[in-house]
């Protein structure tokens, strides 16, 4: 572990409409995570969007876990248009599946341990090959596919438990993932929790990314919703997320 890693300063935190979010880059995002394993006290990350935002203003319990998180990052466009409305600075975006991404490349580089949870069967494993594949030396402690009843809970998490992973990536799609975490992760005892929405099916190749002048102009959410109608219904919290937002910001005036 590096000593810049292990002395990584707490990012800056800001409030969105009373949900907090961390303004960092993706590498002190993985600085902070490299700090966090170090310290091997459990915590766990939210990459916040603008559907989360806006679900967590009318949700006490989803604000309070998002708010719990050690690190949150802004991932969406709907997050950065609420923080510029309300006049906060955010680095920049950090989108799920670029943290993933960086985390296991750094992972590869430490021999930290890493467990894909969720997603389709098989899909777990397609993205184990995969990363193993891009990142040489990457250790995957196991794999479980997110298809699991209330009652193998208990099955999965001893799972999880003797696998012993230096970080948990849980794809079961927001909120559903933060709630899973905010369950369990102080009973596993996984230093670093993470939900990462659809970045398995992504990474196993079973979706296609947004070609990359997309993810620069931030209109990956519009690639993603034409592959995947059922996401319009993440489309449709933009308007009520800028109204929150400019409404918030003349209250304040």
């Amino acid at each position: 572990m590096t000593a810049v890693a292990q002395t990584a300063p707490a990012p800056p935190r800001h409030v969105l409409l009373g949900t907090s979010v961390h303004a960092v880059t993706l590498a002190e995002a993985v600085a902070w995570i490299d700090a966090a394993i170090a310290r091997r006290q459990p915590v766990y990350v939210v990459t916040l969007n603008g559907a989360m935002l806006v679900q967590a203003t009318g949700d006490p319990a989803l604000r309070a876990l998002v708010n719990g998180a050690g690190l949150v990052t802004a991932d969406g466009v709907g997050v950065l248009l609420a923080a510029r409305i309300l006049g906060v600075r955010l680095a920049q975006r950090v989108a799920g599946i670029d943290l993933v991404l960086a985390l296991c490349a750094r992972a590869a580089q430490t021999g930290w341990r890493v467990f894909l949870l969720g997603a389709a069967p098989g899909v777990a494993a397609a993205a184990a090959a995969a990363l193993r594949a891009r990142f040489p030396g990457l250790t995957i402690a196991g794999v479980w596919h997110g298809f699991f009843t209330a009652a193998e809970e208990p099955a999965v998490a001893d799972a999880i438990r003797r696998a012993a992973p230096d970080v948990l990536l849980v794809a079961m799609g927001a909120p559903k993932q933060e709630a899973w975490i905010g369950r369990w992760h102080r009973v596993l005892g996984v230093p670093v929790s993470m939900g990462v929405g659809g970045s398995l099916d992504v990474i196993a190749g079973r979706l296609p990314r947004a070609p990359r002048w997309m993810q620069r102009l931030g209109l990956e959410w519009l690639y993603r919703a034409l592959r995947e109608p059922r996401r319009w219904q993440v489309v449709r919290t933009i308007p009520p997320l800028f109204w929150l937002a400019v409404r918030e910001r003349w209250r304040r005036r």
